[in-house]
């Protein structure tokens, strides 16, 4: 057994690709350039590999040899030794971590000083991901696995605080979302570095009037630098759930201190409003609500009683627990190998593992481009012309001339720069059949024309609108190339690239959330260059139906191509439901929110379609 040193995953021997991340593992050598690698610490900690580097030190993956099991070694950074307050903050961790024994809470196996003077601490291996890289890769989270992924925070907490231990830099970073296998999460709290223990005879290290922690997931109180206990804690944890409903934090500004200032006087936005598409229950609100007032009085208690709050509200909104529960294998479409059917990537060839269904299975293969695919769609079978008695589906297009005039007037503008259009409407109102019309009058045109959306199981898969997107614009393979596919293409493009294709040369493990987040939208504009020198100048279209479904991570991408556009002629057209809101930058075309059509105009197709039967109209339209 392997473990990955991209993702974490345990691997089998045989394996040459990750089954997790597609990771080539066969590939990895091992890297000798840190001094540390190699190297066997007091206790019999054999260093393998440099795993990730904070503030306070450099964490490696190690081998306990006496016992031969895999553990986490964290190791002050030299150049903090000498220093009194780091040296004591990173104790602190150490001795704080040593006294909790919850399930939910990283253990520390061991601490000591190596012979040359260096601090380190011995913990637990994780294998899993921080809870923010799985928002930013997953996109919106479902509520159940919201409170389920809270809930077990909240324990962690709560025997944290019976201990009198306050946390102090509770934030997505630090809460670890470990692989089980039997599905679901199993949550790990990390990183007690400043945590407060609340006793009298214990010197302190975070003494009141010292500001400490990550502003935007700072108490009231924090921020001013009072004395905390453990509603600071719950403050924090309450800023979490704001963020994994709504997709944003509460507060945000240009400099740290103006967020400290808005977590002391200014109330959180309606969360209804800020993520109007997710429709978010009010239990959900009210609970977050709750924990993020200003004054702790008015907060839960304890971390108990919020946990048992968000149990009340998962029956409320009729969830249960979150599962993956293991199905039957998947077999891989390019080596045939047998995957277990949660994985991406097959563990024999590497190949991208897609779960098939029976729909999935009788489609045929797209080999053609979009826009022969949508003239494909449109055209009537033999066998619709065959039967003259039934009515023809799909039914003609009317009604919508100005709505096809508008998207044409849009489509005429994108001359030199990239400009944009908005489709709103209701389920059923048709927006995708005129997004299809107005594409087909595009592509015979002479327009460059390219379609994407949700994943086709609406499981807003990280990166699958993107990925598409950008495969067909710059007219790469299905698994998108390789370095000699990526001709002219910035350095920063190429991190997006690899980090979408899950190439090894990929280092998004290494990235911030704002370095994948740029990345990924320099690889989009990079295709965006190439699909317009490919059609030799002439106008692009991208167009991205369900806008408001598709993955987080993809929408991204879409929306700072349009706040920072490269300067071809392209038109970036959506749909998605009323209420949502794509926050694209001032200045964008109003959207076209469509109507029901008129009920003369519905009668007349119902009567020409051959029907007896009556339709239910009302003055606005059809009901």
């Amino acid at each position: 057994m392997r473990l990955c040193p991209q993702c974490g995953q345990s691997c089998d021997a045989p394996h040459q690709f990750c089954p997790a991340c597609g990771f080539p593992i066969g590939k990895v050598s091992q890297n000798t350039d840190d001094p540390l690698v190699g190297r066997t610490l007091p206790g019999g900690y054999v260093i393998l590999e440099l795993i990730g580097v904070g503030g306070m030190g450099r964490v490696y993956r190690a081998e306990q040899t006496n016992l031969g099991r895999t553990v986490a070694v964290k190791i002050v950074h030299p150049h903090l030794v000498g220093e009194e307050n780091a040296v004591a903050r990173f104790l602190t961790e150490a001795r704080a971590a040593s006294r909790l024994n919850h399930p939910n809470s990283v253990a520390v196996i061991d601490f000591d000083k190596t012979p040359d003077g260096q601090l380190y601490l011995v913990m637990e291996y994780l294998r899993g991901k921080d809870l923010a890289r799985v928002a930013y890769e997953e996109g919106p989270l479902p509520f159940t696995r919201i409170i389920d992924v809270l809930r077990q925070t909240l324990a962690a907490l709560s025997e944290a605080h019976h201990l009198d231990i306050i946390h102090r830099d509770l934030k997505p970073e630090n809460i670890i979302l470990e692989p089980v296998r039997a599905g679901g999460d199993f949550v790990k709290v990390v990183d007690f570095g400043l945590a407060k223990m609340q006793e009298a005879s214990r010197p302190s290290i975070t003494s009141p009037g010292i500001v400490c922690g990550t502003p935007e997931y700072m108490s009231p109180e924090q921020g001013r630098g009072d004395p905390l206990d453990a509603r600071s804690d719950l403050y924090a944890v309450g800023v979490v759930m704001y963020q994994l409903l709504t997709g944003r934090l509460p507060f945000e500004a240009e400099s740290p201190t103006q967020v400290v200032l808005m977590h002391l006087s200014k109330a959180p936005p309606d969360m209804h409003k800020v993520a109007s598409d997710r429709r978010i229950p009010d239990a959900l609100v009210d609970i977050t609500m709750k924990a993020l007032a200003k004054e702790a009085s008015e907060r839960y208690t304890t971390a108990s009683e919020f946990a048992d709050a968000l149990t009340t509200a998962l029956e409320a909104i009729g969830g249960g627990a979150p599962s993956r529960a293991k199905l039957a294998s998947v077999k891989c479409g390019k080596c045939g190998a047998m995957n277990a059917v949660a994985q991406k990537f097959c563990g024999e060839c590497g190949s991208a593992i897609t779960a098939v269904t029976p729909a999935a299975i009788e489609a045929p293969a797209r080999t053609r481009s979009a826009a022969q695919a949508l003239l494909a769609a449109e055209a009537p079978s033999a066998v619709r012309r065959a039967s003259l008695a039934a009515p023809i589906f799909p039914l003609p297009l009317v009604g919508r001339d100005d709505d096809l005039a508008w998207l044409e007037d849009r489509r005429s503008e994108a001359r030199t720069g990239l400009c944009t259009a908005r489709i709103v409407a209701e389920h059923g109102m048709g927006k995708t059949r005129i997004l299809r019309e107005f594409l087909l009058v595009a592509a015979a045109a002479g327009d460059t024309v390219v379609a994407t959306g949700p994943d086709p199981a609406w499981a807003e898969v990280g990166y699958y609108a993107l990925r598409k997107a950008v495969i067909s614009l710059a007219s790469l393979p299905p698994d998108g190339g390789t370095l000699a596919d990526w001709s002219a293409a910035s350095a920063e493009a190429r991190a997006g690239l690899a980090s979408l294709f899950q190439r090894p040369e990929s280092k998004s493990g290494s990235l911030s959330p704002d370095q994948r987040r740029f990345s990924a939208a320099e690889a989009l504009r990079w295709a965006l260059v190439r699909a317009n020198a490919r059609s030799r100048g002439r106008r692009v279209i991208l167009s991205v139906d369900d806008f408001s479904s598709v993955d987080g991570a993809s929408r991204n991408a879409f929306v700072d191509a349009v706040t920072d556009p490269p300067l071809v002629p392209v038109l970036l057209v959506i749909t998605h439901l009323p209420g949502f809101e794509p926050r694209w930058p001032d200045g964008q075309p109003q959207p076209r929110v469509l109507a029901g059509l008129p009920g003369k105009v519905v009668a007349k197709l119902v009567e020409s379609a051959g029907s007896t039967g009556t339709a239910s109209m009302s003055g606005r339209g059809i009901a």
